[in-house]
């Protein structure tokens, strides 16, 4: 199903409200305010649109800059909120300058992540991890150098930084959860179930441990127990009407598609835009490429959703995925095109790709030889676009 995080950055991604020392009052300062009230309701592009606005009041404090870093990196905008963030550095020592050092620093390693770049990922939480100020992030941080090391190889320096983080506070949820994916990943599933089960006993409505658990049992081939950690999360909306959605993904997982249904149904009068998404992801399993493609782009046109989702090229995959099977290959380049400008550098292979199929299938070679040529630069291992590129070059 759709994951509209990655596990890592939904894990360590935060704008702590607690630490911006925004000082005085006045204009710039009830924007700031107005942005933060909208991160809370997870509503990025109006955050965006506040802190903007606050900086063009007021373009010499740094608390500005790096909340509006922050917003970039929840839209998935993570070179913007490169730019943002390295205007925020502050020269001076003092608490003020440290914290606000510290944020920027943990801002910029999330938006270096998003776009691979684990080196600096590394470099910038070393750095913020120096700043004593604001330690109540020192987990979060941990937890992304961790996985920086994790994804580069090193899985011994991943896995120590865990059990530090463990360490110095073993009621941590996240830190169990992000060393069961390292354990998952080297095959060592019953520590990874250990750590998962713990995650859940700590947060036990955290959806993000029972559906990792559910993974790890299906590894484990224990087909009884992956069944029933996807029961637990369905009776979950007997008294927490906001459990529609995981409830609805469960359901889904154990190929019960019309009581996913239901429940995704149910989400919608909630007023859950994300539901829209899932019914059709729900159709597509289906086989009905109409009503899918029909929820995808009622998704898309509601722009309150499609704000706060972070990974908008998903969903203009899906909906030029169903035009391709529609054989209407110009409303499928059209949103693949979509899909390539919404996020920014993490829009992925498979979308670069379609371009290519697309414009061959649209008898524009041209573009398509230009498309592979640029991907081939960007990906040299990739010997089946090679292939292609030779290919196209023979139908011009």
């Amino acid at each position: 199903m759709h994951r509209k995080h990655g596990i890592i950055l939904k894990a360590v991604i935060t704008v702590c409200s607690a630490a911006f020392l925004v000082t005085g009052c006045g204009k710039a300062d009830s924007l700031y305010d107005k942005g933060m009230d909208y991160i809370k309701d997870k509503d990025y592009k109006q955050a965006l649109e506040c802190f903007d606005d606050a900086i063009a009041v007021n373009n010499e404090k740094a608390e500005y800059y790096i909340a509006s870093g922050m917003a970039y990196n929840y839209l998935g905008k993570y070179q913007d909120a490169i730019k943002r963030f390295s205007k925020a550095f502050q020269s001076s020592e003092n608490s003020i300058s440290n914290t606000n050092n510290k944020q920027l620093y943990y801002g910029e390693a999330i938006s270096y992540y998003g776009i691979n770049d684990y080196d600096k990922v590394i470099d910038d939480c070393k750095k913020a991890l120096d700043i004593k100020q604001v330690d109540n992030l020192n987990n979060k941080i941990n937890c992304l150098m961790a996985s920086a090391y994790q994804t580069k190889g090193d899985v011994k320096k991943a896995k120590e930084i865990y059990d530090s983080v463990i360490k110095s506070n073993n009621k941590y949820a996240k830190a169990y959860i992000m060393r069961a994916g390292l354990y998952r990943d080297t095959k060592d599933y019953d520590n990874a179930q250990k750590d998962l089960t713990k995650a859940i006993d700590l947060e036990e409505k955290n959806v993000d441990a029972y559906f990792e658990l559910y993974n790890v049992y299906k590894l484990k081939k224990d087909n009884d127990s992956a069944t029933g950690i996807l029961n637990k999360v369905i009776d979950m909306v007997a008294s927490d009407e906001s459990m529609y959605i995981p409830a609805g993904k469960a359901y889904y997982y154990q190929g019960k598609y019309d009581d996913a249904m239901e429940m995704f149904n149910s989400a919608e009068k909630n007023g859950e835009a994300d539901a829209i998404y899932y019914k059709g992801v729900v159709y597509a399993k289906k086989g009905d490429n109409k009503s899918a493609l029909k929820q995808y782009k009622k998704y898309a046109d509601k722009e309150s959703a499609l704000a706060k989702a972070t990974k908008k090229s998903d969903v203009y995959d899906k909906i030029a995925k169903c035009y391709m099977l529609e054989e209407d290959y110009d409303n499928a380049l059209l949103y693949v095109r979509k899909g390539l400008k919404a996020d920014d550098q993490t829009a992925g292979v498979k979308l670069l790709k379609k371009q290519v199929i697309l414009y061959e299938k649209t008898g524009n070679y041209k573009d398509a030889l230009k498309c592979a040529r640029e991907y081939v630069k960007t990906y040299p291992d990739d010997k089946e676009m090679k292939k292609e590129v030779r290919f196209i070059k023979t139908r011009i």
